[in-house]
Protein backbone atom coordinates (compact mmCIF):
# COMPACT_ATOMS: atom_id res chain seq x y z
CA UNK A 1 0.00 0.00 0.00
CA UNK A 2 2.76 2.33 0.17
CA UNK A 3 2.90 2.20 -3.47
CA UNK A 4 -0.24 4.23 -2.97
CA UNK A 5 0.92 7.35 -0.70
CA UNK A 6 3.22 9.86 -1.89
CA UNK A 7 6.83 9.82 -0.65
CA UNK A 8 7.55 13.70 -0.53
CA UNK A 9 8.08 13.40 3.28
CA UNK A 10 6.51 16.50 4.12
CA UNK A 11 3.69 17.35 6.26
CA UNK A 12 0.72 16.12 3.92
CA UNK A 13 2.29 12.64 2.72
CA UNK A 14 -0.69 10.46 1.09
CA UNK A 15 -1.91 10.73 -2.39
CA UNK A 16 -5.14 10.38 -3.96
CA UNK A 17 -5.13 6.76 -3.95
CA UNK A 18 -4.24 6.13 -0.65
CA UNK A 19 -7.52 8.61 0.54
CA UNK A 20 -9.24 6.50 -1.47
CA UNK A 21 -8.33 3.44 -0.11
CA UNK A 22 -9.06 4.79 3.26
CA UNK A 23 -12.12 5.46 2.31
CA UNK A 24 -13.26 2.07 1.15
CA UNK A 25 -12.07 0.39 4.29
CA UNK A 26 -13.69 2.78 6.78
CA UNK A 27 -16.67 2.39 4.43
CA UNK A 28 -16.52 -1.57 4.86
CA UNK A 29 -15.78 -1.15 8.70
CA UNK A 30 -18.93 1.08 9.00
CA UNK A 31 -20.70 -2.07 6.76
CA UNK A 32 -19.93 -4.52 8.92
CA UNK A 33 -20.38 -2.84 12.33
CA UNK A 34 -23.92 -2.03 10.71
CA UNK A 35 -24.42 -6.04 9.53
CA UNK A 36 -23.60 -6.75 13.12
CA UNK A 37 -26.48 -4.64 14.50
CA UNK A 38 -29.03 -5.07 11.24
CA UNK A 39 -28.95 -8.97 11.78
CA UNK A 40 -30.31 -9.27 14.78
CA UNK A 41 -33.42 -6.96 13.67
CA UNK A 42 -33.64 -8.76 10.69
CA UNK A 43 -33.96 -12.23 12.27
CA UNK A 44 -35.93 -10.99 15.49
CA UNK A 45 -39.12 -12.63 14.51
CA UNK A 46 -37.46 -16.44 14.14
CA UNK A 47 -35.09 -15.45 17.13
CA UNK A 48 -38.28 -14.19 19.25
CA UNK A 49 -40.00 -17.61 18.23
CA UNK A 50 -37.26 -20.22 19.07
CA UNK A 51 -35.84 -18.52 22.06
CA UNK A 52 -39.72 -17.40 23.08
CA UNK A 53 -38.98 -13.60 23.72
CA UNK A 54 -41.55 -10.98 24.36
CA UNK A 55 -40.81 -7.75 22.03
CA UNK A 56 -39.80 -5.70 25.47
CA UNK A 57 -36.51 -8.70 25.20
CA UNK A 58 -36.46 -8.04 21.45
CA UNK A 59 -35.97 -4.48 21.88
CA UNK A 60 -33.27 -5.38 24.76
CA UNK A 61 -31.62 -7.51 22.15
CA UNK A 62 -31.46 -4.78 19.23
CA UNK A 63 -30.81 -1.96 21.26
CA UNK A 64 -29.63 -2.20 25.69
CA UNK A 65 -27.33 -5.56 24.81
CA UNK A 66 -25.10 -3.77 22.37
CA UNK A 67 -25.91 -0.40 23.62
CA UNK A 68 -24.82 -0.80 27.56
CA UNK A 69 -20.98 -1.02 27.00
CA UNK A 70 -20.79 0.40 23.57
CA UNK A 71 -21.39 3.93 24.95
CA UNK A 72 -19.64 3.51 28.29
CA UNK A 73 -16.65 2.41 26.88
CA UNK A 74 -16.50 4.92 24.28
CA UNK A 75 -15.49 7.66 26.04
CA UNK A 76 -12.21 6.19 27.10
CA UNK A 77 -11.53 4.49 23.84
CA UNK A 78 -12.32 8.12 22.10
CA UNK A 79 -9.83 9.74 24.52
CA UNK A 80 -6.84 6.72 24.05
CA UNK A 81 -7.77 7.85 20.21
CA UNK A 82 -6.49 11.38 20.70
CA UNK A 83 -2.85 10.08 21.59
CA UNK A 84 -2.55 6.56 19.83
CA UNK A 85 -2.45 5.25 16.95
CA UNK A 86 -6.24 5.05 15.22
CA UNK A 87 -5.71 2.83 12.80
CA UNK A 88 -4.46 -0.08 15.58
CA UNK A 89 -7.65 0.66 17.65
CA UNK A 90 -9.93 0.63 14.89
CA UNK A 91 -8.35 -2.80 13.65
CA UNK A 92 -8.80 -4.22 16.83
CA UNK A 93 -12.09 -3.25 17.53
CA UNK A 94 -13.32 -4.17 13.88
CA UNK A 95 -11.94 -8.16 14.95
CA UNK A 96 -13.73 -7.95 18.67
CA UNK A 97 -17.09 -7.33 17.34
CA UNK A 98 -17.20 -9.43 14.29
CA UNK A 99 -16.00 -12.32 16.61
CA UNK A 100 -18.71 -11.52 19.37
CA UNK A 101 -21.50 -11.65 16.41
CA UNK A 102 -20.11 -14.97 15.23
CA UNK A 103 -20.79 -16.41 19.28
CA UNK A 104 -24.54 -14.87 18.88
CA UNK A 105 -25.34 -18.06 16.47
CA UNK A 106 -24.30 -19.87 19.39
CA UNK A 107 -26.93 -18.80 22.05
CA UNK A 108 -28.62 -21.01 23.33
CA UNK A 109 -30.80 -18.57 25.63
CA UNK A 110 -31.71 -14.75 26.27
CA UNK A 111 -28.91 -14.39 29.09
CA UNK A 112 -26.37 -15.73 26.48
CA UNK A 113 -27.61 -14.03 23.26
CA UNK A 114 -27.66 -10.55 25.68
CA UNK A 115 -23.98 -11.45 26.76
CA UNK A 116 -23.11 -11.99 23.16
CA UNK A 117 -24.35 -8.52 22.12
CA UNK A 118 -22.84 -6.67 24.66
CA UNK A 119 -19.70 -8.10 23.39
CA UNK A 120 -20.77 -6.68 19.88
CA UNK A 121 -20.77 -3.21 21.69
CA UNK A 122 -17.51 -3.63 23.57
CA UNK A 123 -16.20 -4.33 19.92
CA UNK A 124 -18.11 -1.20 17.81
CA UNK A 125 -17.59 0.85 20.74
CA UNK A 126 -13.60 1.34 19.55
CA UNK A 127 -14.76 2.28 15.48
CA UNK A 128 -16.90 5.18 14.74
CA UNK A 129 -14.98 7.86 17.04
CA UNK A 130 -11.79 7.08 15.91
CA UNK A 131 -12.79 6.30 12.10
CA UNK A 132 -14.42 10.00 11.99
CA UNK A 133 -10.97 11.67 13.39
CA UNK A 134 -9.11 9.77 11.10
CA UNK A 135 -10.92 11.35 8.57
CA UNK A 136 -10.98 15.03 9.45
CA UNK A 137 -7.08 14.67 9.68
CA UNK A 138 -7.60 13.33 5.97
CA UNK A 139 -9.61 15.77 4.48
CA UNK A 140 -9.91 19.25 4.66
CA UNK A 141 -12.89 21.08 6.79
CA UNK A 142 -15.01 21.92 2.91
CA UNK A 143 -14.36 18.10 2.01
CA UNK A 144 -15.33 16.93 5.23
CA UNK A 145 -18.78 16.08 4.47
CA UNK A 146 -18.45 14.29 1.41
CA UNK A 147 -15.55 11.80 3.25
CA UNK A 148 -18.10 11.17 5.97
CA UNK A 149 -21.04 10.69 3.88
CA UNK A 150 -19.09 7.85 2.52
CA UNK A 151 -18.39 6.50 5.81
CA UNK A 152 -21.78 6.96 7.05
CA UNK A 153 -22.98 4.98 3.50
CA UNK A 154 -21.64 1.95 5.15
CA UNK A 155 -24.89 1.69 7.30
CA UNK A 156 -27.45 1.28 4.06
CA UNK A 157 -24.87 -1.34 2.52
CA UNK A 158 -24.13 -3.24 5.69
CA UNK A 159 -28.15 -2.83 5.73
CA UNK A 160 -28.95 -4.09 2.36
CA UNK A 161 -26.28 -6.45 2.13
CA UNK A 162 -26.83 -7.94 5.60
CA UNK A 163 -30.60 -8.46 5.02
CA UNK A 164 -30.69 -9.80 1.84
CA UNK A 165 -28.00 -12.39 2.73
CA UNK A 166 -29.57 -12.82 6.53
CA UNK A 167 -32.87 -13.40 5.52
CA UNK A 168 -32.19 -15.96 2.42
CA UNK A 169 -29.92 -18.20 4.56
CA UNK A 170 -32.03 -18.12 7.76
CA UNK A 171 -34.89 -19.15 5.49
CA UNK A 172 -33.09 -22.40 4.31
CA UNK A 173 -30.60 -22.82 7.36
CA UNK A 174 -31.65 -21.22 10.16
CA UNK A 175 -31.36 -17.81 11.49
CA UNK A 176 -28.20 -19.08 13.76
CA UNK A 177 -26.35 -19.80 10.56
CA UNK A 178 -27.28 -16.71 8.67
CA UNK A 179 -25.84 -15.01 12.23
CA UNK A 180 -21.99 -16.78 11.53
CA UNK A 181 -22.27 -16.84 8.04
CA UNK A 182 -22.52 -12.91 7.14
CA UNK A 183 -20.69 -11.87 10.22
CA UNK A 184 -17.58 -13.40 9.66
CA UNK A 185 -15.55 -11.40 7.14
CA UNK A 186 -15.56 -8.48 8.99
CA UNK A 187 -12.33 -9.91 10.52
CA UNK A 188 -10.60 -9.75 7.11
CA UNK A 189 -11.46 -6.40 6.87
CA UNK A 190 -9.66 -5.77 10.43
CA UNK A 191 -6.46 -7.52 9.39
CA UNK A 192 -6.72 -5.32 5.64
CA UNK A 193 -7.03 -2.08 7.86
CA UNK A 194 -3.70 -3.28 10.06
CA UNK A 195 -1.90 -3.85 6.96
CA UNK A 196 -2.42 -1.22 4.99
CA UNK A 197 -3.26 2.03 6.59
CA UNK A 198 -0.44 3.81 8.44
CA UNK A 199 -1.64 6.75 11.15
CA UNK A 200 -1.01 10.87 9.59
CA UNK A 201 -0.22 13.62 11.63
CA UNK A 202 -3.14 15.05 13.76
CA UNK A 203 -4.38 18.13 12.22
CA UNK A 204 -2.99 17.37 8.57
CA UNK A 205 -5.32 19.42 6.62
CA UNK A 206 -5.94 22.57 8.81
CA UNK A 207 -5.39 25.68 8.28
CA UNK A 208 -3.28 26.09 11.20
CA UNK A 209 -1.92 22.11 12.28
CA UNK A 210 -1.58 22.12 16.06
CA UNK A 211 2.12 21.10 17.39
CA UNK A 212 2.98 18.15 17.13
CA UNK A 213 3.80 17.74 21.01
CA UNK A 214 0.54 19.38 21.91
CA UNK A 215 -1.53 17.29 24.51
CA UNK A 216 -5.42 16.64 24.63
CA UNK A 217 -7.01 19.23 26.74
CA UNK A 218 -8.82 17.88 29.73
CA UNK A 219 -12.03 16.14 29.03
CA UNK A 220 -13.66 18.38 31.62
CA UNK A 221 -12.63 21.58 29.44
CA UNK A 222 -13.47 19.72 25.75
CA UNK A 223 -17.06 19.06 27.31
CA UNK A 224 -17.68 22.26 28.57
CA UNK A 225 -16.56 24.49 26.13
CA UNK A 226 -18.79 22.28 23.70
CA UNK A 227 -21.59 22.53 26.17
CA UNK A 228 -21.52 26.34 26.22
CA UNK A 229 -22.64 26.60 22.91
CA UNK A 230 -26.47 27.24 23.19
CA UNK A 231 -26.24 25.75 19.06
CA UNK A 232 -24.62 22.49 21.02
CA UNK A 233 -27.09 22.01 23.67
CA UNK A 234 -29.62 21.99 20.95
CA UNK A 235 -28.88 19.65 18.52
CA UNK A 236 -28.07 17.61 21.39
CA UNK A 237 -31.35 16.95 22.51
CA UNK A 238 -32.47 16.72 18.99
CA UNK A 239 -29.93 14.04 18.19
CA UNK A 240 -30.96 12.00 21.22
CA UNK A 241 -34.72 12.54 20.23
CA UNK A 242 -34.59 11.91 16.45
CA UNK A 243 -32.00 8.66 17.00
CA UNK A 244 -34.14 7.25 19.77
CA UNK A 245 -36.95 6.94 17.05
CA UNK A 246 -34.98 6.11 14.33
CA UNK A 247 -33.36 3.20 16.45
CA UNK A 248 -36.34 2.34 17.99
CA UNK A 249 -38.20 1.78 14.87
CA UNK A 250 -35.88 0.10 12.76
CA UNK A 251 -35.66 -2.71 15.47
CA UNK A 252 -39.33 -3.64 14.96
CA UNK A 253 -39.61 -3.12 11.00
CA UNK A 254 -39.28 -6.69 10.14
CA UNK A 255 -41.89 -7.80 12.92
CA UNK A 256 -44.21 -5.01 11.16
CA UNK A 257 -44.04 -6.36 8.08
CA UNK A 258 -44.14 -9.83 9.18
CA UNK A 259 -47.23 -9.67 12.13
CA UNK A 260 -49.16 -6.59 9.81
CA UNK A 261 -49.18 -7.65 6.34
CA UNK A 262 -48.06 -11.23 6.66
CA UNK A 263 -44.78 -11.54 4.87
CA UNK A 264 -42.85 -14.56 5.16
CA UNK A 265 -38.88 -13.48 6.78
CA UNK A 266 -37.39 -13.87 3.02
CA UNK A 267 -39.60 -11.32 1.83
CA UNK A 268 -39.88 -8.66 4.91
CA UNK A 269 -36.21 -9.31 4.80
CA UNK A 270 -36.14 -7.83 0.87
CA UNK A 271 -38.75 -4.79 1.98
CA UNK A 272 -36.05 -3.98 4.65
CA UNK A 273 -33.16 -4.53 2.61
CA UNK A 274 -34.64 -1.88 -0.11
CA UNK A 275 -36.26 0.04 2.88
CA UNK A 276 -32.57 0.77 4.60
CA UNK A 277 -30.77 0.87 1.23
CA UNK A 278 -32.48 3.59 -0.59
CA UNK A 279 -33.05 5.87 2.45
CA UNK A 280 -30.25 5.76 4.10
CA UNK A 281 -27.89 6.05 1.03
CA UNK A 282 -29.93 9.05 -0.33
CA UNK A 283 -30.70 10.80 2.94
CA UNK A 284 -27.21 10.78 3.57
CA UNK A 285 -25.74 11.36 0.06
CA UNK A 286 -28.16 14.26 0.34
CA UNK A 287 -27.29 15.81 3.17
CA UNK A 288 -23.40 15.22 3.16
CA UNK A 289 -22.98 16.80 -0.79
CA UNK A 290 -25.54 19.39 0.29
CA UNK A 291 -24.17 20.63 2.90
CA UNK A 292 -20.56 21.18 2.13
CA UNK A 293 -22.18 23.62 -0.66
CA UNK A 294 -24.76 25.35 1.12
CA UNK A 295 -22.75 25.36 4.48
CA UNK A 296 -20.25 27.85 2.90
CA UNK A 297 -23.00 30.41 2.43
CA UNK A 298 -24.35 30.09 6.47
CA UNK A 299 -23.53 28.34 8.85
CA UNK A 300 -27.09 27.94 10.15
CA UNK A 301 -27.89 25.31 7.88
CA UNK A 302 -25.60 22.71 9.88
CA UNK A 303 -29.29 22.76 11.88
CA UNK A 304 -31.36 23.99 9.14
CA UNK A 305 -31.18 21.18 6.93
CA UNK A 306 -31.63 18.46 9.35
CA UNK A 307 -34.65 20.46 10.75
CA UNK A 308 -36.44 20.16 7.26
CA UNK A 309 -35.85 16.90 6.79
CA UNK A 310 -36.60 15.59 9.85
CA UNK A 311 -39.74 17.34 10.00
CA UNK A 312 -41.02 16.07 6.70
CA UNK A 313 -40.22 12.60 7.40
CA UNK A 314 -43.46 12.55 9.89
CA UNK A 315 -46.49 12.51 7.58
CA UNK A 316 -44.28 9.93 5.66
CA UNK A 317 -44.04 7.69 8.59
CA UNK A 318 -47.41 8.12 9.36
CA UNK A 319 -48.58 6.80 5.72
CA UNK A 320 -45.97 4.51 5.86
CA UNK A 321 -47.27 2.15 8.91
CA UNK A 322 -50.67 3.08 8.37
CA UNK A 323 -51.76 2.27 4.67
CA UNK A 324 -52.72 -1.53 3.94
CA UNK A 325 -50.43 -2.21 1.03
CA UNK A 326 -47.53 -3.22 1.78
CA UNK A 327 -45.57 -1.88 -1.53
CA UNK A 328 -47.29 1.01 -0.97
CA UNK A 329 -46.36 1.79 2.82
CA UNK A 330 -42.81 1.26 1.64
CA UNK A 331 -42.78 3.78 -0.77
CA UNK A 332 -43.86 5.71 1.99
CA UNK A 333 -41.43 4.68 4.36
CA UNK A 334 -38.14 5.06 2.04
CA UNK A 335 -39.48 8.73 2.04
CA UNK A 336 -39.78 8.91 5.35
CA UNK A 337 -36.69 7.63 6.03
CA UNK A 338 -34.60 9.48 2.97
CA UNK A 339 -36.01 13.39 4.58
CA UNK A 340 -35.11 11.36 8.36
CA UNK A 341 -31.17 10.98 7.83
CA UNK A 342 -30.63 14.70 6.01
CA UNK A 343 -29.68 15.12 9.76
CA UNK A 344 -27.11 12.88 9.91
CA UNK A 345 -23.91 14.15 8.05
CA UNK A 346 -24.16 18.10 8.90
CA UNK A 347 -24.60 17.28 13.26
CA UNK A 348 -21.75 15.34 12.86
CA UNK A 349 -19.70 17.80 10.88
CA UNK A 350 -20.79 20.42 12.65
CA UNK A 351 -19.67 18.21 16.42
CA UNK A 352 -16.05 18.36 14.51
CA UNK A 353 -16.02 21.80 13.33
CA UNK A 354 -16.85 22.73 17.01
CA UNK A 355 -13.06 21.74 17.81
CA UNK A 356 -9.89 21.66 17.45
CA UNK A 357 -7.85 18.46 16.33
CA UNK A 358 -6.74 17.02 19.56
CA UNK A 359 -10.72 17.26 20.66
CA UNK A 360 -12.17 15.56 17.31
CA UNK A 361 -12.32 11.56 18.86
CA UNK A 362 -14.12 13.55 21.79
CA UNK A 363 -16.59 15.28 19.98
CA UNK A 364 -17.28 12.58 17.52
CA UNK A 365 -17.58 10.25 20.94
CA UNK A 366 -20.19 12.78 22.16
CA UNK A 367 -22.20 12.23 18.84
CA UNK A 368 -21.94 8.51 18.84
CA UNK A 369 -22.31 8.38 22.70
CA UNK A 370 -26.03 10.23 22.17
CA UNK A 371 -27.07 8.16 19.21
CA UNK A 372 -26.03 4.74 20.94
CA UNK A 373 -27.03 5.37 24.72
CA UNK A 374 -30.36 6.80 24.12
CA UNK A 375 -30.76 6.04 20.52
CA UNK A 376 -29.78 2.19 20.48
CA UNK A 377 -29.95 2.21 24.41
CA UNK A 378 -33.36 3.44 24.94
CA UNK A 379 -35.22 3.42 21.50
CA UNK A 380 -36.00 -0.45 20.90
CA UNK A 381 -36.65 -1.49 24.86
CA UNK A 382 -39.21 1.67 25.28
CA UNK A 383 -40.67 0.41 21.61
CA UNK A 384 -40.79 -3.34 22.00
CA UNK A 385 -42.37 -2.07 25.65
CA UNK A 386 -45.07 0.75 23.78
CA UNK A 387 -45.69 -2.10 21.62
CA UNK A 388 -46.57 -4.72 24.01
CA UNK A 389 -48.57 -1.89 26.28
CA UNK A 390 -50.33 -1.61 22.56
CA UNK A 391 -51.41 -5.56 21.85
CA UNK A 392 -52.55 -5.87 25.96
CA UNK A 393 -54.74 -2.50 24.93
CA UNK A 394 -56.14 -4.11 22.00
CA UNK A 395 -56.38 -7.76 23.31
CA UNK A 396 -58.30 -6.81 26.47
CA UNK A 397 -56.40 -8.03 28.72
CA UNK A 398 -52.88 -9.65 29.50
CA UNK A 399 -51.45 -9.88 26.57
CA UNK A 400 -48.18 -11.30 27.76
CA UNK A 401 -49.86 -14.11 29.81
CA UNK A 402 -52.49 -15.52 27.05
CA UNK A 403 -50.89 -15.49 24.17
CA UNK A 404 -47.29 -17.10 23.68
CA UNK A 405 -44.62 -16.68 20.22
CA UNK A 406 -45.11 -20.55 19.66
CA UNK A 407 -49.05 -21.10 19.48
CA UNK A 408 -50.15 -17.75 18.38
CA UNK A 409 -54.54 -17.63 18.51
CA UNK A 410 -55.52 -15.25 15.37
CA UNK A 411 -56.96 -12.77 18.68
CA UNK A 412 -53.41 -12.83 19.79
CA UNK A 413 -51.78 -12.29 16.19
CA UNK A 414 -54.13 -9.54 15.39
CA UNK A 415 -53.24 -7.12 18.86
CA UNK A 416 -49.64 -8.42 18.38
CA UNK A 417 -49.73 -6.55 14.81
CA UNK A 418 -51.76 -3.79 15.70
CA UNK A 419 -49.19 -3.27 18.89
CA UNK A 420 -46.00 -3.04 17.02
CA UNK A 421 -47.93 -0.75 14.06
CA UNK A 422 -49.66 1.62 16.95
CA UNK A 423 -46.06 1.87 18.69
CA UNK A 424 -44.26 3.13 15.34
CA UNK A 425 -46.90 5.45 14.61
CA UNK A 426 -46.75 6.94 18.26
CA UNK A 427 -42.66 6.89 17.66
CA UNK A 428 -42.97 9.59 14.93
CA UNK A 429 -43.61 12.01 17.32
CA UNK A 430 -40.01 11.99 18.93
CA UNK A 431 -39.30 13.38 14.87
CA UNK A 432 -41.16 16.56 15.44
CA UNK A 433 -39.75 17.89 18.74
CA UNK A 434 -36.78 16.72 17.39
CA UNK A 435 -36.93 19.16 13.98
CA UNK A 436 -38.36 21.87 16.87
CA UNK A 437 -34.43 21.85 18.59
CA UNK A 438 -32.48 21.32 14.61
CA UNK A 439 -34.54 24.52 13.62
CA UNK A 440 -33.18 26.83 17.30
CA UNK A 441 -29.46 25.60 16.77
CA UNK A 442 -29.59 26.94 13.21
CA UNK A 443 -31.08 30.17 14.82
CA UNK A 444 -28.21 30.42 17.01
CA UNK A 445 -25.55 29.08 14.57
CA UNK A 446 -26.79 32.08 12.39
CA UNK A 447 -26.68 34.56 15.04
CA UNK A 448 -22.72 33.39 16.72
CA UNK A 449 -22.37 33.58 12.62
CA UNK A 450 -22.78 37.23 12.50
CA UNK A 451 -21.99 38.28 15.91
Amino acid sequence: MAAISQASGGRDSFGPLYRGWLLILVLLTAAFGYIDRVIVQTLAQPIKEDLGLSDFQLGMLSGLGFAILYSTLGLPIARLAERRSRVTIISVSVALFSGFTVLCGMAGNFVQLFLCRIGVGIGEAGVQSPSVSLLADHFPAERRGRAMTIMKLGSPVGSFCGALAAGYIAQEYGWRTAIMVVAGPGILVAILFKLTLREPQRGMCDETPPDENETPPPLGDVLRMMWDRPEFRHMIIALALVTMGLFGGGAFVAPFFMRVHGLPLDEAAVYIAILTGIAASSGFAFGGFTIDFIGRRSARWYGLLPAIGVALSVPFYLLGYGLGDPRIGLAFQICGGASLFFHQIPTLVAFQNMVTARMRATAAFVFFFVSSLLGIGLGPPIMGFVSDVYASMVFGGDFGAACSAEAMSPECARASAQGVRYALMSGTALYAWAAIHFYLASRRMASAQNS
